[in-house]
Protein backbone atom coordinates (compact mmCIF):
# COMPACT_ATOMS: atom_id res chain seq x y z
CA UNK A 1 0.00 0.00 0.00
CA UNK A 2 2.76 2.65 0.64
CA UNK A 3 4.63 1.99 -2.45
CA UNK A 4 1.01 2.41 -4.22
CA UNK A 5 0.89 5.81 -2.72
CA UNK A 6 4.39 6.15 -3.34
CA UNK A 7 4.18 5.38 -6.92
CA UNK A 8 0.45 7.66 -6.60
CA UNK A 9 2.38 10.34 -5.14
CA UNK A 10 5.20 10.43 -8.22
CA UNK A 11 2.91 10.18 -10.65
CA UNK A 12 0.96 13.16 -9.65
CA UNK A 13 4.26 15.00 -9.32
CA UNK A 14 5.51 14.27 -12.56
CA UNK A 15 1.46 15.26 -13.71
CA UNK A 16 2.15 18.90 -12.30
CA UNK A 17 5.86 19.38 -13.57
CA UNK A 18 4.25 18.19 -16.91
CA UNK A 19 1.70 20.16 -16.74
CA UNK A 20 3.83 23.71 -15.63
CA UNK A 21 5.84 23.16 -18.80
CA UNK A 22 3.11 22.56 -21.16
CA UNK A 23 1.37 26.09 -19.50
CA UNK A 24 4.63 27.70 -19.44
CA UNK A 25 5.78 27.19 -23.51
CA UNK A 26 1.77 27.00 -24.61
CA UNK A 27 2.22 30.46 -26.14
CA UNK A 28 5.17 29.97 -27.81
CA UNK A 29 4.27 26.24 -29.13
CA UNK A 30 0.53 28.41 -30.47
CA UNK A 31 2.98 31.34 -31.78
CA UNK A 32 4.64 28.69 -33.89
CA UNK A 33 2.16 26.99 -35.06
CA UNK A 34 0.63 30.13 -36.29
CA UNK A 35 3.40 31.46 -38.17
CA UNK A 36 3.22 27.75 -39.88
CA UNK A 37 -0.41 27.40 -40.58
CA UNK A 38 -1.90 30.51 -41.26
CA UNK A 39 -1.52 32.24 -44.55
CA UNK A 40 -2.06 35.66 -45.42
CA UNK A 41 -4.00 36.44 -48.63
CA UNK A 42 -2.66 39.47 -50.44
CA UNK A 43 -5.34 38.95 -53.53
CA UNK A 44 -8.32 39.34 -51.06
CA UNK A 45 -6.69 42.57 -49.55
CA UNK A 46 -6.33 44.28 -52.78
CA UNK A 47 -9.08 43.27 -54.64
CA UNK A 48 -11.93 43.07 -51.78
CA UNK A 49 -10.93 46.44 -50.51
CA UNK A 50 -10.06 45.80 -47.39
CA UNK A 51 -7.31 47.74 -45.38
CA UNK A 52 -5.81 45.10 -43.50
CA UNK A 53 -5.18 41.48 -44.95
CA UNK A 54 -7.02 38.15 -44.86
CA UNK A 55 -5.89 35.45 -43.31
CA UNK A 56 -7.39 31.57 -44.25
CA UNK A 57 -7.09 28.49 -41.48
CA UNK A 58 -8.77 25.66 -41.66
CA UNK A 59 -9.07 23.64 -37.89
CA UNK A 60 -6.39 20.94 -37.24
CA UNK A 61 -5.43 19.21 -33.87
CA UNK A 62 -1.71 18.75 -32.71
CA UNK A 63 -0.09 16.54 -30.31
CA UNK A 64 2.66 18.11 -28.37
CA UNK A 65 5.08 16.45 -26.91
CA UNK A 66 8.04 18.14 -24.99
CA UNK A 67 11.12 16.06 -23.89
CA UNK A 68 13.75 17.34 -21.26
CA UNK A 69 17.13 18.20 -22.33
CA UNK A 70 18.91 15.01 -21.12
CA UNK A 71 17.35 12.89 -23.93
CA UNK A 72 18.61 15.40 -26.63
CA UNK A 73 22.02 14.48 -27.45
CA UNK A 74 21.31 10.82 -28.04
CA UNK A 75 17.80 10.96 -29.49
CA UNK A 76 17.48 14.14 -31.12
CA UNK A 77 16.39 12.39 -34.40
CA UNK A 78 14.01 10.11 -32.80
CA UNK A 79 10.25 10.90 -31.05
CA UNK A 80 8.30 8.38 -28.84
CA UNK A 81 4.42 8.04 -28.71
CA UNK A 82 2.32 6.83 -25.77
CA UNK A 83 1.76 2.82 -27.47
CA UNK A 84 -0.37 1.25 -24.37
CA UNK A 85 -1.07 2.21 -20.64
CA UNK A 86 -1.78 -0.81 -18.21
CA UNK A 87 -5.04 0.69 -17.11
CA UNK A 88 -6.48 -0.29 -21.35
CA UNK A 89 -6.81 3.81 -21.38
CA UNK A 90 -6.59 5.01 -24.91
CA UNK A 91 -3.14 6.23 -25.95
CA UNK A 92 -1.58 8.77 -28.05
CA UNK A 93 -0.76 6.14 -30.90
CA UNK A 94 -4.76 4.89 -30.83
CA UNK A 95 -5.87 8.57 -31.51
CA UNK A 96 -3.40 9.07 -34.49
CA UNK A 97 -4.35 5.63 -35.95
CA UNK A 98 -8.22 6.83 -35.30
CA UNK A 99 -7.02 10.27 -37.39
CA UNK A 100 -7.87 12.03 -34.48
CA UNK A 101 -5.00 14.25 -34.79
CA UNK A 102 -3.73 15.41 -38.49
CA UNK A 103 -0.23 17.18 -36.58
CA UNK A 104 2.48 16.16 -33.88
CA UNK A 105 4.91 18.94 -32.41
CA UNK A 106 7.90 17.39 -30.60
CA UNK A 107 10.39 19.65 -29.52
CA UNK A 108 13.40 19.15 -26.70
CA UNK A 109 14.08 22.23 -23.93
CA UNK A 110 17.22 23.69 -23.19
CA UNK A 111 18.90 22.84 -20.15
CA UNK A 112 17.22 25.39 -17.97
CA UNK A 113 14.24 24.76 -19.31
CA UNK A 114 13.76 28.40 -20.41
CA UNK A 115 13.25 27.85 -24.59
CA UNK A 116 12.79 24.72 -26.95
CA UNK A 117 16.33 24.08 -28.47
CA UNK A 118 14.79 21.69 -31.18
CA UNK A 119 11.11 20.91 -32.51
CA UNK A 120 9.45 19.40 -35.64
CA UNK A 121 6.06 19.45 -36.78
CA UNK A 122 4.70 16.22 -38.50
CA UNK A 123 1.93 15.37 -40.42
CA UNK A 124 0.34 12.79 -39.52
CA UNK A 125 -1.60 11.88 -42.30
CA UNK A 126 1.85 10.28 -43.24
CA UNK A 127 2.26 8.62 -40.24
CA UNK A 128 0.22 5.46 -41.62
CA UNK A 129 1.29 2.18 -40.34
CA UNK A 130 4.85 2.73 -39.56
CA UNK A 131 6.05 -0.01 -37.10
CA UNK A 132 8.12 1.49 -33.80
CA UNK A 133 11.76 0.94 -34.00
CA UNK A 134 11.35 -0.06 -30.16
CA UNK A 135 8.56 -0.27 -27.70
CA UNK A 136 9.61 0.30 -24.09
CA UNK A 137 8.17 0.99 -20.27
CA UNK A 138 8.29 4.68 -19.54
CA UNK A 139 9.79 5.56 -16.55
CA UNK A 140 7.38 5.63 -13.64
CA UNK A 141 5.74 2.85 -15.52
CA UNK A 142 2.36 4.20 -16.13
CA UNK A 143 2.71 3.46 -19.76
CA UNK A 144 4.67 2.07 -22.04
CA UNK A 145 6.54 4.17 -25.39
CA UNK A 146 7.30 3.52 -28.77
CA UNK A 147 10.38 5.17 -30.46
CA UNK A 148 10.43 5.83 -34.03
CA UNK A 149 13.28 7.76 -36.08
CA UNK A 150 12.49 10.39 -38.42
CA UNK A 151 14.30 8.90 -41.36
CA UNK A 152 11.97 6.08 -41.19
CA UNK A 153 9.53 8.46 -42.76
CA UNK A 154 9.11 10.18 -46.14
CA UNK A 155 10.32 13.30 -46.23
CA UNK A 156 7.05 15.21 -46.60
CA UNK A 157 6.60 14.03 -42.55
CA UNK A 158 8.13 16.57 -41.53
CA UNK A 159 6.47 20.34 -42.19
CA UNK A 160 8.60 22.20 -40.18
CA UNK A 161 12.01 21.18 -38.45
CA UNK A 162 13.78 23.82 -36.79
CA UNK A 163 17.12 23.64 -34.51
CA UNK A 164 19.06 26.12 -32.66
CA UNK A 165 22.10 26.64 -33.74
CA UNK A 166 24.32 26.17 -30.86
CA UNK A 167 22.46 22.98 -29.84
CA UNK A 168 23.31 21.82 -33.73
CA UNK A 169 26.63 20.59 -32.69
CA UNK A 170 25.91 18.58 -30.21
CA UNK A 171 23.76 16.00 -31.99
CA UNK A 172 25.39 12.27 -32.14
Amino acid sequence: MVLMFGAMRLKNLTYKVDREIEDKFAPIIKNILGNIFISKEEIDDLEKATDFAIYHIQPFSVAVRLRRFEYFPTFHNQFTIRWRRPSGVRTEIDKIRDKEVEYLFYGFLSPTQDFIIQYFIADLKQFQNQEPMRIFPNNPHDSDLAIYHINQFPASFIVKFYCHPEYEKMKR
